[in-house]
């Protein structure tokens, strides 16, 4: 009867779930033990608590380990507040960086393309894999039961308004490229001699105009806005919905627990200062190329390579200083009024060029795009140019991972199946051997092998590195509106209206572009998408045959023959041009100013470990730090004698990776905190393991920040048992297995076998591999397959106790630090296993 009573009990809490706060839940099931939200101390969710004021220094040092936090006066004056760890470390990086670029600019600007170009070869898959992954898991989490909970208290209203919000997410995330790529890049697809398969049909030339417009959408489209919302959504829930400090390691708590106050976190934040930084960098860098030309034009000047650095140099640092000022400022007074005056003069442009010019085949051209867009972006989203980039195997730049030799010395780079077809081809006598192997691309038809270099994955990068700065952003910007509303209004709002900027600026250039070869070509149909500027009468990117000077008298170029087709676009509108023209001045010059403040406002609040209210002083410094890095990458790129902008780019790449891999363990995290503020059953009353995979890291005694830590087990004996999960897993194996199976028992006994089997295997196929390289990838191949099997003790350890988690993160923690999973498992081992869960098995009467 006691029992049929307590079901009874239980039922009706289970019916009342749903109508209870998190907290009160939480109480109602007092016979459960909510262990996984107990080891979370931090969470003072909004709804059962006061919101925390992180303008108060004591308060957030709650959050911060003893000794790390810098707290420096002069008399009355505030100069420092900063976490030393992370802050050191990243301007150890950044300002390394500098050194590097302006001491050896030339061989700073070479390993920087070099690893931009290794990174594009060997991680394209996992580029593309990741945005749509992201893609999918924010409109999944927005239209699920989670899309109603508010960054905020339930009854929190949003800071800003619609336009404001609206004006400043568009001015942080995307508009300085628009207006440097708005007209160049479509244009570069049009008429690029571009074979761009797989991303629409392109047998005429209207189908490769249509081609180049949809692959710009692609790149400015959803998946743009996907690693900004995501760290969005990950500061905003923890932070303004527990109350935590706005800085990266906060938004992952629900994963790492107390570790983010070790030194795991610090270095989160450091790359997320980094990484905002090249990220920001990269968009001052076109931005400035820009207002450069922009001025140019409106004085008639012309400039040498030297001289257009020398006046970029001098832009940044002008830029820099009214910067300093709108960050001075803060939010409201500052980036708020510039956010909201930029967007209007673009959005006033852009409106005026839809009137003057061809409206009625304007608008077509920005419906059938999006059209297109909405058709292909699957198929796009996912390809990754798998057969293009076959090619790089046979060539010369052979930067494949493992599949290269050691680097010639003619610095070549290639590998061992170059070789064997040299060595066959030289034996043919029917051909020249001089021209063989035949090209790859020639033979084949095959699309460009660099077009993920040099632009997707140019993109994906750079949309990463500002994922930071941006995401935080947004989050800061978005409190009070719900997931649905963030998801919705950040990721499909935005990427409409820059399809209506692409739209209208890219298909002005190719019309344009028409109207030069109608006049200036010789009537044959262009097959080939192929630009022939001298026989259009162009030298360089200037007209020099009769026909062409009068018609750009007249307003009207070749826009694939020039440097800055936004001005050209805009050129037949006569002495309406100059208005125009000085607008984008005045606009990307705000825009630039815009992006450098809010870097430097979340450069600066991140350095202070999320304190709302850093030091003017912080916020100057990190303000000159940004400018001194996109200086220094301008000058690496002149100096090495090539595009200045070369190395902005490269830079955006590099940067971008750690970050990814950052993000994608983000979104597991974000999942948690759903469920953990939901109080979802499975999460919240799960048990934990009784250490931690990272626990090293943090000396083996992880506890909150303001508390002294405990361990169960000494460091000596957490130390001894590493080492013998490093030289000899299969013994922690046996024993975990021994507490699942039985102790002696055959499965235990085969389990621990098979272990130590691919464990040596995989070690002497290592060692052999001296003889043959070839003999490593088969101990790799053993290694992944003593991955397989230790994650899937993991899930069995996780199941006996009733341990929250997933298969993928089992596996990916066997194969990246095997020895941390099984000196987990072997002290797991030693606890009793549940005998009744009476919350997940129903109770009934005897």
């Amino acid at each position: 009867v006691g029992l049929r009573h307590l079901g009874d009990n239980r039922a009706r809490v289970d019916r009342l779930d749903s109508r209870l706060s998190y907290q009160t839940r939480l109480k109602a099931r007092s016979i459960r033990t909510p262990e996984m939200v107990h080891h979370l101390k931090d969470i003072r969710r909004c709804d059962e608590h006061d919101d925390v004021d992180f303008r108060d220094e004591n308060e957030l040092k709650r959050f911060v380990r003893p000794g790390k936090w810098l707290s420096l006066n002069a008399g009355s004056v505030r100069l420092l507040r900063v976490n030393v760890v992370s802050t050191g470390i990243a301007i150890v990086l950044l300002w390394g960086f500098v050194i590097w670029g302006l001491v050896k600019p030339r061989y700073m600007n070479n390993q920087v393309t070099e690893w931009k170009t290794w990174i594009t070869y060997n991680f394209t898959w996992f580029y593309i894999g990741a945005f749509n992954a992201w893609i999918i898991f924010l409109l999944y989490v927005a239209f699920s039961k989670y899309g109603k909970i508010k960054l905020g208290r339930a009854d929190e209203k949003p800071e800003f308004n619609n336009i404001s919000w609206f004006s400043m997410l568009f001015s942080c995330g995307i508009a300085v490229g628009v207006y440097t790529l708005g007209v160049a890049e479509p244009m570069y697809y049009y008429r690029g001699s571009h074979n761009l398969q797989g991303r629409g049909d392109t047998p005429t030339d209207d189908e490769r105009a249509q081609q180049a417009l949809l692959q710009t959408f692609y790149h400015w489209g959803l998946h743009a806005w996907g690693p900004y919302i995501t760290v969005a959504l990950g500061l905003g829930i923890v932070c303004y919905r527990w109350n935590m400090p706005l800085t990266m390691r906060s938004a992952f708590y629900p994963l790492l627990g107390n570790l983010i106050y070790s030194p795991v976190g610090d270095i989160i934040d450091a790359v997320s200062i980094a990484c905002t930084t090249f990220g920001v960098c990269t968009s001052l860098g076109l931005g400035v190329d820009q207002i450069v030309a922009y001025y140019a034009a409106l004085q008639n000047k012309t400039y040498t390579a030297l001289e257009r650095l020398d006046a970029q140099t001098a832009t940044i640092i002008v830029m820099t200083l009214v910067a300093n000022i709108s960050v001075v400022l803060g939010l409201h007074k500052g980036i708020q009024v510039l956010s909201t005056i930029t967007f209007s003069l673009g959005l006033f442009v852009l409106i005026a060029t839809l009137f003057l010019d061809n409206t009625w085949f304007l608008l077509n051209s920005v419906v059938q795009s999006t059209g297109h867009y909405l058709q292909y972006v699957v198929q796009l989203g996912f390809r990754t140019d798998s057969f293009e980039q076959l090619g790089i195997e046979f060539g010369t730049n052979n930067l494949l991972w493992g599949s290269n030799k050691a680097s010639k010395p003619d610095g070549v780079w290639s590998g061992p199946i170059l070789d064997i077809m040299n060595n066959a081809q030289a034996l043919r006598t029917d051909y020249n051997s001089s021209t063989m192997p035949f090209n790859y691309r020639t033979t084949f038809e095959a699309g460009p092998e660099w077009m993920m270099n040099s632009w997707t994955i140019f993109y994906w990068g750079w949309w990463v590195s500002w994922a930071p700065f941006v995401g935080m952003f947004i989050a800061r910007i978005s409190r009070g509106r719900t997931i649905r509303q963030i998801v919705v209004g950040a990721l499909v709002a935005p990427t409409l209206f820059s399809f209506l900027w692409l739209g209208v600026w890219g298909s002005l250039g190719i019309k344009m572009q028409r109207v030069a070869e109608l006049v200036l070509g010789d009537g044959t149909p262009n097959t080939d998408g192929s630009s022939s500027c001298a026989a259009w009468g162009y030298d360089g990117n200037a007209p020099n045959s009769t026909a062409a000077i009068a018609l750009a008298n007249d307003g009207y170029y070749a826009v694939a023959c020039r440097g800055y087709p936004m001005l050209d676009i805009m050129a037949p509108f006569k002495e309406v041009k100059e208005f125009l023209w000085g607008l984008l001045l005045i606009g990307i010059t705000l825009y630039f100013i815009t992006s450098s403040d809010s870097g430097s406002y979340v450069d600066d609040v991140i350095s202070a470990n999320g304190l709302a209210n850093p030091p003017i002083g912080q916020k100057v410094f990190w303000c000159w730090t940004e400018g001194a890095v996109a200086i220094a990458l301008l000058r690496g790129g002149y100096e090495a004698g090539q595009n200045a902008l070369g190395a902005v780019q490269a830079v955006s790449i590099v940067g971008g990776l750690p970050f990814t891999v950052s993000i994608c363990f983000m979104c597991t995290s974000i999942w948690r905190a759903l469920k953990i503020d939901s109080g979802d059953a499975d999460i919240c009353h799960a048990n934990l393991f009784s250490t931690g995979t990272l626990d090293i890291f943090d000396l083996y005694k992880t506890g909150p920040a303001d508390e002294p830590s405990t361990a169960r087990y000494t460091f000596a004996e957490r130390l001894a048992n590493y080492a013998q999960s490093i030289f000899a897993p299969f013994v922690g194996i046996f024993k975990t297995c021994e507490s699942l199976f039985g102790e002696g028992s055959v499965l235990a006994k085969l389990h621990g076998f098979v272990n130590f089997s691919f464990f040596v295997l995989w070690l002497v196929f290592l060692i052999v591999s001296g003889s043959d390289a070839d003999y490593a990838w088969i101990g790799w191949t053993f290694y992944v397959f003593m991955a397989l099997q230790i994650s899937f003790i993991r899930g069995s350890v996780r199941t006996q106790h009733n341990i929250y988690g997933n298969m993928f993160e089992d596996f990916f923690g066997a194969l990246v630090m095997y020895p941390n999973v099984v000196s987990q498992l072997h002290y797991q081992s030693k606890e009793p296993a549940p005998s009744n869960d009476v919350y997940r098995k129903p109770v009934t009467a005897a």
